[in-house]
């Protein structure tokens, strides 16, 4: 008698080769690195209507450079135009604009006004 021989089952196939040439590149930002006074009145009149100010949200929406939204920043600071609300860490705090729409930083104005008002 002759043995018969089972079929072999193609089920899962040869397997394709990994190819390591397609990652995706994140697009390099041209963010201005220096401010004209048109950008500067700008910076001025639209960040403290921002609910949260902090150095990424003021570099992205200006497209302005990391260290010029941190000099923004502390500039808005010095004209009570956004005020803290707290610290994510040493070097990045977070801040609320004094004329954003949201009721804590009305809150927050009017306790550095008290503030103030008290010394």
């Amino acid at each position: 008698m002759a043995k018969e021989k089972a079929a072999p089952s193609n089920k899962g196939g040869k397997a394709k080769k990994k190819k390591w040439g397609s990652s995706k590149v994140k697009e390099k930002l041209n963010n201005v690195t220096t401010v004209d006074q048109r950008l500067y009145d700008r910076i001025l009149k639209d960040a403290p209507t921002l609910g949260l100010v902090s150095i990424a949200t003021v570099s992205d929406k200006f497209k302005i450079s990391g260290s010029i939204a941190r000099r923004a920043m502390r500039e808005l600071v010095s004209q009570d135009l956004i005020v803290q609300i707290g610290d994510y860490n040493s070097s990045n705090p977070l801040y609320k604009g004094t004329k954003s729409k949201t009721k804590d930083a009305q809150d927050a104005k009017k306790k550095d006004k008290k503030k103030k008002e008290k010394k």
